[in-house]
């Protein structure tokens, strides 16, 4: 039974022009999601679903052996979503891959997700029908009332759990069942709170070169 992993690029991205392929710190953004799902022992395919053909062509230069899935210009507009992505991508693979049992949902936007997190979030798949990363907050998240009470010291608060999207794990039956990321009987897996950061806008992309940078001097 195999296990593919997936990920999205469409080029039509707003915040930043051409984001999953913008520089950073030398390579497309794209090329460290990819760089790790190969990584992975416990995924047997890896395929990026686009509509553009330039991010197509980079990604089949840095990864020869990646599978390609074109993705309809009605999947992907502003107002498509990512299920209707994978169900296409989906059905697409099935008529190359036979056994398909398990699927990884990957987003190129959190470049800090290594394999050994892919690793974690898919064993959970052994008991769990779907499974998904999360992160503690300890931040407040409030009433304009909650906010006259006395605080309480971070080290009594007890952390908030917050979805991170870096990556989603799902039984292939379930997710064309359901047509949700989500279903079942769902796993946690904890990721580091720093590892969840995503790049969407400008800033996000400065401060992710400096944690990237500051990481490869350590």
């Amino acid at each position: 039974m195999k296990t593919v992993a997936i990920i999205p690029a469409r080029g039509g991205s707003k915040g930043i022009k051409d984001k999953n392929i913008i520089d950073l710190n030398g390579m497309p953004l794209i090329y460290y999601s990819l760089k790790e799902c190969f990584a992975c022992k416990e995924i047997d395919y890896v395929a990026l679903t686009t509509d553009s053909e330039k991010i197509a062509n980079i990604a089949e230069n840095l990864f020869p052996n990646i599978i390609i899935i074109k993705r309809p210009m009605e999947l992907a507009l502003d107002n498509s979503t990512s299920e209707d992505a994978l169900e296409h991508a989906i059905i697409e693979l099935d008529k190359q891959i036979d056994e398909i049992k398990n699927i990884l949902f990957v987003q190129s936007t959190s470049p800090l997700t290594d394999n050994k997190d892919f690793s974690s979030i898919l064993k959970i798949l052994k008991n769990k029908d779907s499974a998904m990363f999360y992160t503690e907050d300890y931040g407040h998240f409030f009433e304009i009332d909650d906010m006259r009470k006395p605080r309480i010291p971070r080290q009594q608060r007890k952390p908030l759990t917050r979805e991170a999207g870096n990556a989603w794990a799902f039984d292939k039956k379930g997710f064309l069942k359901y047509k949700s990321r989500l279903f079942g009987n769902i796993g946690l897996c904890k990721i580091d709170f720093v590892k969840s950061y995503e790049i969407d806008e400008v800033e996000d992309l400065l401060l992710m070169k400096c944690l990237m940078q500051n990481n490869d001097n350590s």
